[in-house]
């Protein structure tokens, strides 16, 4: 009954290509569907008498209409969109929290330089400096703000990147799962092609995290690879973790792996980029900035005076972190380098005030060390360690005031031999921030203001000769002589020996240790970053500690200039930018990375479009083209059953006849 066999084989596959075609119309809009194909093929002959008879159709096999290439292609893409798109999330909320408003950064520093400006034309209005004070303490909130909010970030991506761990862990474990589902279909010889469908689903759900290496294996299953790391062989899957490195930087391994794995692709790769390079690089150009802040405005106040003049205690705003350590090592954000720190002190009951320089070695010296150089070197002065904060105090004794301001020593040491009957004095306002000492020695002798000729030499402290003054006839006694670096020398009536000479010594870079920044005494700004940037709660409490003043005496505003000249002077970016400028550079860059992520996330869409607008035509279904296979699979069915029909008539026949 070969006919029947050949009739029913056509029933059969008709019927499987019409579950097949319904299949497809079902799932024509079920994410990762591929459109699946019935295959026939004539079934092998049967040899009978010398002749081969053919014994109908056979299904094959049912494929999936898919591109290798083209599914590859669309899984690298997926890792190259989630790469640029966590990227470009992560970056516009950088942007978003560097405010360029009026509440900007730079902003507050225009408003702290204006209100300095104010202040320096209103040096007897209170209300200017607190306005000051009041600028400077918005200014440093703002530095906190932005470094609070770059800080949340990093911690939200901490628990973001391992959210997507825990995602892609239980991918794995289910591509693994499936793979094992797969091979038993497959030695069944089934078509586990839904199967396939949810696996292809799942690998690149795994692609939009990170990179992978996918390989094809035997019977249909899959090998994922990471940077040459096994993540799925066959049914077995790897469990990756996220974990700190002796950095802080964040990195994914496999479990009881000893390599980080080189994730630098897919949204966990974006994620990894933005927590480990571009937020610490935006989180140190602030920190940067606020110590640049820091230390500029530091230097000017610590070696100024507020309206009152010196001081009868500071304590210090910075402390160290190791008592015994050398302050070079001690763990302070702005340490000191090996300089002088001057200190001046004023008896105020005489007026006289004396000039002590007090050699600082961070690499030697501890803070105790620097207290008892402070203390043992200046009388009337006392320097304290508190070692709960790591803190420098200096208290004067009663009737003593003390400045970092530097100045001219009011009385020059003199070299005279016992005839020299002169008396001399020096003064003036130093000017160009260097320190400098000058030599007057007297060329011939003779009495001040009366011999004719009579003159005094200059010569700086490595002995070059500045040039000669006339202290004889036409001189009137006390009257200032002009000396290098903005130096006065005065000299009363007497007599003069050749040879003998006067010394004075000008400070204007009263602090060239920069140990008072670094100690944070009599400063503007406390802390030490951009997180702990504050004003100096000794200067908030009291803005006339504000240092308006070089000299201390009334209506000098020259401190206050020094301070409104920072407004220009490039002192970022290695000398080439202001503090505004950089400030103004940082947000530009933010904004350039964005617009560039921006267009690239634009041009991946269009690939991906395109990509998966050729898979659909691939893989697609159409439901009209599957609706014309219905009416193919229909027809066939009806055909073979008019074929077994006829041949059951011509069997009843043949019966009948016998």
């Amino acid at each position: 009954m070969l006919e029947f066999t050949i009739g029913l084989s056509a029933l059969q596959a008709a019927q499987r290509g019409m579950e097949v075609t319904g299949n497809n119309v079902a799932n024509a809009n079920t994410p990762g569907y591929h459109r699946q194909v019935v295959e026939l093929a004539a079934q092998a002959p049967m040899q009978l008498n010398g002749n081969a008879y053919g014994r109908g159709v056979g299904v094959v096999d049912i494929q999936r209409a898919v591109s290798q290439q083209l599914e590859a292609a669309i899984t690298s893409q997926t890792t190259l969109n989630g790469y640029v798109d966590s990227q470009l999330t992560l970056l516009s909320q950088i942007q978003s929290s560097i405010p360029t408003d009026a509440s900007s950064i730079a902003n507050q520093l225009g408003a702290v330089f204006n209100g300095l400006q104010q202040a320096s034309s209103q040096l007897g209005n209170s209300a200017s400096r607190t306005s000051v004070v009041t600028a400077a303490t918005t200014l440093a909130r703002q530095f906190n703000t932005l470094a609070a909010n770059l800080d949340q970030m990093r911690n939200t991506l901490d628990s973001s990147i391992t959210a997507s761990v825990s995602t892609i862990n239980s991918s794995l474990q289910q591509i693994g799962e499936l793979n094992a589902q797969i091979a038993s279909f497959v030695d069944q010889g089934l078509s586990p092609n839904d199967l396939l469908d949810k696996r292809d689903q799942l690998v690149n759900t795994v692609a939009q995290q990170i990179p992978l290496e996918i390989q094809q294996g035997a019977q249909k299953q899959v090998t994922l690879l990471q940077s040459g790391t096994p993540l799925v062989i066959g049914g077995t899957a790897q469990k990756l973790q996220a974990s700190l490195n002796k950095s802080g930087q964040m990195t994914v391994s496999v479990v009881k792996g000893k390599q980080p794995l080189v994730i630098d692709g897919g949204e966990l790769g974006g994620m990894l980029n933005i927590r480990d390079t571009q937020l610490p690089d935006y989180r140190q150009r602030l920190d940067d900035l606020a110590q640049g802040v820091s230390r500029a405005f530091d230097s000017i106040q610590s070696t100024g005076v507020g309206v009152n003049g010196g001081f009868t205690n500071l304590i210090g705003q910075r402390g160290v972190l190791k008592l015994n350590a050398p302050l070079n090592a001690a763990g302070l954000s702005i340490p000191p380098q090996a300089g002088s720190v001057f200190i001046g002190m004023t008896n105020t009951t005489t007026g006289k005030r004396t000039m002590v320089e007090v050699p600082i070695d961070p690499a030697t010296q501890t803070l105790a060390d620097v207290a008892s150089a402070i203390g043992g070197a200046i009388p009337n002065l006392q320097a304290f360690v508190n070692n709960q904060t790591g803190t420098l105090s200096l208290i004067a004794s009663p009737g003593y005031k003390f400045d970092f301001t530097g100045g001219v020593d009011t009385q020059p040491a003199t070299s005279f031999s016992a005839g020299t009957t002169v008396s001399a004095t020096t003064g003036g306002t130093v000017s160009g921030g260097v320190n400098s000492t000058c030599k007057f020695t007297f060329l011939s002798s003779g009495t001040v203001g009366v011999t004719p000729g009579l003159q005094a030499q200059v010569t700086d402290q490595d002995g070059n000769v500045l040039g000669n003054v006339d202290i004889g006839q036409g001189y009137s006694a006390g009257q200032p002589l002009t000396g290098p670096n903005g130096m006065t020398l005065s000299l009363g009536s007497g007599t003069v020996a050749a040879g003998d000479s006067l010394t004075a010594r000008s400070v204007g870079a009263p602090d060239t240790a920069g140990l008072l920044t670094s100690l944070g005494l009599n400063t503007l700004f406390a802390g030490n970053d951009a997180a702990t940037l504050t004003v100096n709660s000794q200067i908030a409490g009291n803005p006339d500690l504000l240092a308006t003043s070089q000299t201390g005496q009334p209506g000098d505003t020259s401190n206050l200039q020094r301070f409104v000249a920072l407004r220009d002077v490039t002192m970022m970016g290695n000398g080439t930018q202001t503090l505004t400028t950089y400030f103004n550079q940082m947000v530009a860059d933010v904004g350039s990375q964005v617009s560039a992520l921006t267009q690239q996330d634009n041009t991946n869409k269009v690939l991906m479009t395109r990509l998966t607008d050729q898979q659909q035509g691939q893989s697609g279904v159409d439901v009209n083209e599957e609706m014309m296979q219905v009416i193919k699979y229909q027809q066939m069915f009806q055909s073979a059953s008019k074929y077994i029909s006829a041949v059951n008539d011509m069997y009843q026949q043949l019966f009948q006849s016998l």
